[in-house]
């Protein structure tokens, strides 16, 4: 919710999608997830398809 609140203003699309794209690449490959036991979404899924069947 932090992030919502503090959110400037963007001067065009351009800049809203750029600031957007790096958000969600923050969100998938740096921030660990309690959920997944301490993985970004990325670890995750890499682990997941890696391992051997």
């Amino acid at each position: 919710m932090e992030l919502r609140h503090n959110q400037p203003i963007f001067n065009d699309s351009k800049e809203r999608k750029q600031k957007l794209n790096v958000l969600i690449n923050f969100y998938h490959t740096v921030k660990p997830h309690k959920a997944i036991l301490g993985k970004t979404p990325y670890e995750f899924l890499e682990s997941h398809f890696n391992r051997a069947v």
